[in-house]
């Protein structure tokens, strides 16, 4: 389980967002998301790197 924090996850939108990359890199990926502390977990066969990397391409920054 890969656990990150998103300090600029801050709406519903955002979390789509953030949805939708980590998905792009793996759709079987299963999020949690908790927006009000900005973490996401997630479980995926994909490299952290990957995952990561796929975040930021879509905007946001994750410590």
């Amino acid at each position: 389980m890969l656990d990150l924090t998103i300090p600029d996850m801050t709406c519903g939108g955002c979390a789509r967002g953030v949805t939708a990359a980590i998905k792009s890199v793996d759709p079987l990926a299963e999020l949690t998301i908790d927006i009000d502390s900005h973490r996401v977990q997630v479980t995926t066969s994909a490299s952290a790197e990957a995952v990561k990397a796929a975040v930021v391409e879509a905007g946001f920054t994750p410590d």
